[in-house]
């Protein structure tokens, strides 16, 4: 009798300098890219700027779509009677 394998878990790959959720660290940052070393790791750099920090691809999430994100994403349209 064979035992049943499930498939590996497909990683998240986000777009560099999406917002993304950090779960090991509980912590927000941008995506910089693809870390080195023997297991797939990634750079997130803070929101206001500082330091990279280095996490498992696996433990990095979208941000979910909240309220509060739509104001900030929503394009800026200039004011009437401003030149």
């Amino acid at each position: 009798m064979s035992t049943r394998r499930t498939p590996p878990p497909t990683l998240y790959t986000p777009q560099p300098n999406e917002l993304v959720r950090d779960a090991k660290h509980h912590l927000t940052g941008h995506y910089m890219g693809p870390g080195f070393g023997k297991h797939p790791t990634v750079f997130l750099r803070p929101p206001g700027g500082g330091c990279e920090w280095e996490t498992p691809a696996s433990e990095i999430q979208p941000l979910i779509e909240a309220p509060e994100l739509r104001a900030v994403r929503a394009p800026v349209r200039p004011r009437e009677g401003s030149a």
